[in-house]
């Protein structure tokens, strides 16, 4: 997720033609089945479905069971980071409750793929509405989010029951390093690098105007998205918005309340980006060997980053998240996920300035986002033709509020002409 710290501070390529002879088990991830050639084209699209193996789940189970507890100092919760109390329920529900089953089926439920772009493998679910008018959409996850942010969304998406309302042909992408899409095995993964890549992927699929929503990093790559390709990309509706300072005077004259929220960065509940922007790696090893490590480290960014009333379960359903958290462990992704946090540092992506972006901008402004930019500043910066302050939800808008999600969506799409990439009168 960036946010800004230092700065101011057709279809499937044919799918029929992929109906092919010999399969194997793809090599390059240790979990999931993507059926593909022995010797397969970089440009193939292959179907995929998700599989993790008996034997990690068996370890996994295991390395619950032996976790080595650390104290908590009598009478505190969440004065230290992460309560205790929580991360050992939740560990105890991973380990004898929790149906990874359940949730692999839940995933296989809608079409997956995988190709390569850019030497990497890029896994999506490409699901296309019944409707020949449907409006191509592409969902970008950030971190700590995955593809299941957006599984609720699908469905409403693709076939609307308000024949008014816009449907959507759906594509979601699990970032680079990120889940199914495997580590990434080369350095430079930054947000631009992806934003690339993503172009490449929706032009494989044959779409040549679509719009996109972006939260966390999504927010960005869309953005630059629209920067590198803005003759395909008719609009962005983002629930996360960074914008520079339009002048040295701008800071000081801030609200109290616009301050609050561009302070975030400042504040001690961030210091998650500056030791992942820092030192990534030798976080990893504890994180990657330890899953009640990694889950600790997942609950204090649910519980500081939702909209809850001191218990982010009741902002995030308890399944929903435990297969986020188990989805990085069993693909063997915590540490190239976190990776782009340090590539995004190395490319100068903290410092660069914005300049106009004049691709349709819709902002979903939830009040419990932690981080926002004054609108003054936003809107020197995008053009922003559509801005609904929600009544509820925090950094997980997908997961937290689907349906508020959902309307907005489908209000600012509503209007885009994909002729002409631009707000229709």
């Amino acid at each position: 997720m960036k946010i800004g710290i230092e700065r101011a501070q057709r279809t499937v390529s044919q799918c029929g033609r992929l109906l092919l002879a010999t399969w194997l088990l793809f090599p390059s991830i240790a979990l999931g089945q993507a059926q593909v050639l022995a010797n397969p084209e970089p440009a193939t699209i292959r179907p995929f479905k998700a599989h993790v193996p008996d034997q990690v789940l068996i370890d996994l189970r295991r390395r619950l069971a032996e976790t080595k507890w650390p104290d908590q100092l009598p009478g505190t919760t969440w004065e230290y980071g992460a309560d205790i109390k929580k991360v050992r329920e939740l560990a105890d529900y991973w380990q004898k409750g929790y149906d990874w089953r359940a949730q692999e089926t839940r995933i296989n439920r809608f079409d997956q793929f995988t190709t390569e772009i850019d030497g990497q493998q890029i896994h999506f679910i490409h699901q296309r509405s019944p409707r020949p008018n449907a409006i191509p959409l592409l969902l970008i996850h950030g971190w700590p989010g995955s593809i299941l942010e957006f599984l609720a969304l699908i469905e409403p998406l693709i076939n609307p029951t308000d024949s008014h309302s816009p449907a959507f042909d759906v594509v979601i992408p699990s970032l680079p390093g990120f889940g199914f899409s495997g580590p990434t095995t080369s350095r430079g993964w930054d947000p631009r690098r992806m934003a690339k890549a993503l172009i490449v992927l929706m032009d494989r699929l044959g779409y040549s105007k679509y719009g996109i929503q972006g939260g966390d990093w999504g927010s960005e790559i869309a953005r630059d998205m629209a920067y590198e390709a803005p003759a395909h990309v008719i609009g962005l509706h983002l629930n996360l918005l960074y914008a520079d300072p339009p002048n040295p005077e701008a800071v000081a004259q801030m609200s109290d309340s616009e301050r609050r929220r561009f302070s975030y960065f400042d504040r001690e509940e961030s210091s998650f980006f500056r030791i992942q922007a820092a030192e990534p790696q030798t976080l990893a090893y504890a994180l990657t060997d330890s899953p009640v490590g990694w889950l600790a480290w997942m609950i204090t960014r649910f519980q500081l980053l939702t909209d809850n009333n001191g218990d982010f379960l009741t902002a995030v359903d308890r399944d929903t998240f435990l297969t986020d958290v188990t989805l990085y462990w069993a693909t063997g992704t915590v540490a190239s996920a976190m990776r782009i946090y340090r590539e995004h540092r190395l490319a100068g992506g903290e410092t660069a300035p914005l300049r106009r972006l004049e691709t349709p901008v819709a902002y979903a402004d939830f009040p419990k986002e932690v981080f926002t930019s004054p609108f003054s500043w936003i809107t020197q910066t995008y053009n922003v033709v559509q801005k609904t302050e929600m009544p509820r939800g925090g950094h997980f808008a997908a997961l937290e509020q689907p349906d508020l999600l959902l309307d907005d969506i489908r209000k600012f799409f509503a209007k885009v002409d994909q002729k002409q990439a631009e707000i229709a009168p």
